[in-house]
């Protein structure tokens, strides 16, 4: 069984003094796709192997559900179609969290 956390039991755990909601946008919504295919390719680069993106220096092991590693796939899929660059599920995972850090991070220095 799947074990749930309140948002205060959270808050106890994590030591956090307040929380708030960040609005991430829906990722089937096309207007999102395209600013990930925008941001991905723009930051490729090859040094003769597979792509990466430019300022990714650290490599960390992250889990995913079955289900999100599945519409990450998807994504990526799509994306590399209407690219024509081949873009990895991972890849898409990257834009999605330096997009989603770049926003708290914008969200924190507009409430101080």
């Amino acid at each position: 069984m799947k074990r749930v956390f309140t948002p205060s039991q959270i808050k106890k755990i994590t030591g956090a003094t307040g929380h708030e909601k960040i609005h991430i946008p829906f990722y089937y919504a096309p207007p999102f796709l395209d600013e990930i295919r925008r941001w991905i390719e723009s930051r490729l680069a090859s040094r003769g192997g597979r792509p990466t993106i430019k300022g990714s220096e650290l490599i960390r092991k992250v889990r995913f559900s079955q289900g999100n590693w599945k519409e990450l796939q998807s994504i990526a899929k799509r994306l590399s179609k209407s690219s024509g660059v081949s873009i990895s599920p991972s890849q898409v995972a990257t834009s999605i969290l330096e997009r989603a850090v770049k926003e708290i991070k914008h969200g924190e220095q507009k409430a101080t």
